[in-house]
């Protein structure tokens, strides 16, 4: 798939209800789904995508991670990339997250997208279900649709679990064991 087409499916996708709260910095984060996207070449029928996306604990790459980033760049590698990481410590704050699809189902219902998508944000909102998300997408680009959605989860997430690390002191040089 050519990169025209992948940005060309990510303009016609809109997140039309995102979860109400940040990634979990501590623990794993279970978002539930609805990917609704119009069946193509059939009027009024909805594909309608359902599952969760699991986020792990994010996992921390301090700045002493990072200086085994540097290989073959001389004897005084070590010590550079010591002095370097000591003046870029800020830049090199990192996260990796991972994410899990589990619990897809797919089904073809008989109502247009816009009415499925009213319908499953109204029973969110009334229930108060802090964890959903509702996605509109084309068809054939509901996974990219929902890998983009978990990665922009991260993005919006990420400022607030470097906080939470930084609180508690995990984001500061690593021991170097007896």
């Amino acid at each position: 798939m050519d990169a025209k087409l992948m940005q060309s499916y990510l303009r016609r996708t809109s997140v039309l209800r995102a979860p109400r709260a940040a990634l979990s910095t501590f623990g794993a984060t279970d978002i539930q789904y609805h990917l609704i996207s119009s069946v193509e070449d059939l009027a009024n029928k909805t594909r309608l995508r359902e599952g969760r996306v699991v986020s792990e604990r994010p996992k921390i790459l301090t700045p002493d991670a990072f200086k085994e980033r540097f290989s073959g760049f001389g004897d005084d590698a070590p010590e550079f990339a010591r002095w370097l990481s000591s003046s870029y410590k800020d830049l090199l704050r990192a996260l990796e997250y991972n994410f899990k699809n589990q619990g897809f189902t797919t089904r073809v219902i008989s109502q247009a997208p816009p009415d499925i998508a009213d319908r499953i944000i109204k029973d969110a909102e009334e229930r108060d279900l802090r964890d959903r998300a509702v996605i509109l997408c084309p068809d054939s680009a509901w996974s990219l649709a929902l890998m983009k959605f978990s990665l922009d989860e991260a993005a919006r997430s990420f400022p607030t679990n470097v906080r939470d690390l930084d609180r508690r002191g995990l984001f500061g040089p690593q021991k170097d064991p007896p």
